[in-house]
């Protein structure tokens, strides 16, 4: 059986199939993503705490 021939058999069961796909595909994407946000957040804060002593050596 095809693909196609699947998916006109089984519409419901082959998009059910498909969000499963999805979502455990993205979230590895997910997690990653997190980790970036929290990773920039304390670049932001390392940076500004660099700039406040650069500006008090000023």
């Amino acid at each position: 059986m095809s693909d196609e021939d699947y998916k006109k058999l089984h519409p419901i069961l082959n998009e059910v199939t498909q969000t499963y796909v999805s979502l455990y595909t993205n979230r590895p994407n997910e997690k990653n993503r997190e980790q970036l946000i929290k990773l920039e957040a304390l670049l932001h804060e390392k940076l500004e705490q660099l700039k406040k002593a650069r500006d008090e050596n000023e």
